[in-house]
């Protein structure tokens, strides 16, 4: 029993109630569950009162009722990949509701080119699902696809793999079924009719899909998802370049994304290019090489791939200041090869030099990989955050956060803090940059659940730090509202980012109308979006 329930003689009454519709395994009270599940990649927050996992989503709706109904707070929980306190409690009369037991693909329609699945699937369970058949999602998955859902992603929204084209998560829904606060459940786009319905269509009328999508679970849980489908590429080619600052980064990735050509465009800058090679060793790369070598045409160009992916090791990176990567598909190999012309003469204008293009390679080979990166290569402690702006405003955005640091440094120093970042082009219109912090601090259960046994044992133990870790939050707080400056937007919303307060008074107020409706009691993940 939970100390909440100790505490409170209606909360009994509510557990034994959550007991029947789910069932003894499924409701957890154990402290250790009730914090690991109250935590993030950053923070802990004050323990959930119960934890619970349901099957079905009638249990969740008849869950969800039942606490709204004794004054519970209800909280989605997909993978658990967040750092924005997407799915931290507020108060101790809450409740995580975990829903990765709805892992189940109900639907692979290639006929009409869309899949139904289940909130709690993984990107890497659907991915391998969709690929024995010869098909894909557009956007396809984030790197931490192993363990982050679908659902999460649509929560929270989400980009790479497949992002340089196909844009966001988001983008690749064409319909949602939704459990309210109050245990209803409705549907959206064209699978919102009583009279012989399909999810093939997201925008029949308003898009009532898109108003569930990115609302960091502040709206209601999402329980099944359409995704709309493309053929699997069958041809594939990776290319890297190495620039000297990034103004040509930027220049070249703008251009590209601009012309469509990449399904991945990335980029690292000096800092996080070093730690992903600390990170990766050598040995790591060649135990996914069977997965390069798989991915030739045939065996022989396969192997031959992978030796040469294997030879070039890490030596690509000697002298590289800047790198950027790209990733075309395609189904006919001509047409590939011309769009990677292309590709190497933007670079080339813009000052870059190609190299061997392992890393790309290496990442599409095995795409999505256990989330050892939650920490530094060393054991310490990292953490994001990030921001979306136009093409124009890309290399002012980076200036602005070279020039921010610059105004930090003394704090930087003091505590040991180091920072680097990545950089990626959205679909054709959007820069993403993702500066992220690293210092010694204590790791805590989050950690020690997600992370690999052998990983773990080969990384040092850090003393706790709280005052590094007030400068991380304190400096992450102020790129926030510098990003808000800026006119920048962001994924994982959460409770971290500022939203309600870049937001105009008037369409902030539609906002709050629509909570009203669908969770008038305000018991939805309160706080997120900062609807209280």
């Amino acid at each position: 029993m939970s100390n909440v329930a100790e505490a409170d003689g209606s909360a009994t009454a509510l557990e034994a109630r959550l007991r029947q519709v789910l069932g003894n395994d499924h409701v957890l009270t154990d402290l250790e569950d009730r914090q690991f599940f109250s935590s993030d990649v950053f923070r802990e927050a004050d323990p959930a009162a119960f934890v619970i996992q349901p099957g079905t989503p009638e249990e969740l709706a008849e869950a969800a009722k039942a606490a709204t109904s004794e004054g519970y707070a209800v909280i989605p929980r997909g993978g658990g990949l967040s750092y924005t306190d997407g799915y931290l409690p507020v108060s101790p009369k809450s409740i995580v509701a975990d829903l990765q037991r709805l892992n189940r693909i109900v639907e692979i329609n290639a006929e009409d080119m869309y899949a139904v699945v289940e909130s709690g699937c993984t990107w890497l369970q659907v991915y391998d699902a969709l690929k024995e058949k010869g098909l894909r999602a557009p956007y396809f998955g984030a790197l931490s696809g192993m363990y982050s859902t679908v659902g999460g992603a649509m929560s929270q929204n989400s980009i790479f793999f497949g992002s340089g084209i196909h844009g966001t998560a988001a983008d690749s829904c064409l319909g949602l079924e939704v459990v309210l606060a109050d245990g209803r459940i409705l549907k959206t786009g064209s699978w919102a009719t009583p009279f012989n319905p399909s999810p093939f269509f997201r925008s029949y009328g308003p898009d009532l899909t898109g108003l569930f999508l990115s609302d960091a679970g502040a709206l209601g849980f999402k329980t099944k998802v359409v995704l709309r489908l493309i053929p699997f590429p069958t041809e594939t080619r990776y290319l890297s370049f190495a620039f000297d600052d990034y103004d040509g980064v930027t220049a070249a990735m703008s251009e590209v994304s601009r012309r469509g050509l990449a399904a991945e465009c990335f980029a690292f800058d000096p800092y996080l290019q070093g730690q992903r090679l600390k990170r990766e060793g050598l040995l790591t790369d060649i135990k996914r090489l069977a997965n390069v070598a798989r991915s030739g045409k045939s065996i022989l160009d396969g192997v031959k791939g992978a030796a040469k992916v294997a030879a070039s090791g890490r030596r690509m990176f000697e002298g590289v200041e800047y790198s950027v990567h790209l990733v075309i598909d395609g189904y006919d190999a001509k047409t590939v090869e011309s769009v990677v012309a292309e590709a190497k003469g933007i670079c080339a204008d813009a000052k870059g030099r190609e190299i061997q293009a392992s890393l790309p390679q290496i990442m599409r080979a095995t795409p999505f990989v256990p989330p050892n990166s939650m920490l530094g290569p060393e054991g310490q402690r990292w953490v994001p955050i990030h921001a979306l702006v136009p093409h124009s405003r890309a290399a002012n955005l980076i200036q602005s956060v070279h020039d921010y640091f610059e105004e930090h440094a003394e704090l930087v120093d003091q505590h040991g803090i180091e920072w680097g970042y990545l950089m990626c082009a959205v679909a054709q219109q959007t820069f993403l940059m993702e500066p992220v912090f690293f210092w010694e601090d204590s790791r805590h259960l989050y950690h020690e659940r997600y992370l690999e046994d052998d990983y773990v044992a080969k990384l040092k133990v850090f003393p706790t730090d709280e005052a590094a870790r007030r400068a991380v939050t304190q400096l992450r707080s102020g790129l926030a509202d510098l990003f808000k400056e800026l006119g920048a937007v962001h994924f994982q919303i959460g409770k971290a980012y500022r939203y309600k307060e870049g937001r105009n008074p008037d369409t902030y107020a539609l906002l709050e109308a629509i909570k009203d409706y669908v969770d008038p009691a305000r018991l939805m993940n309160p706080g997120s979006l900062g609807l209280d």
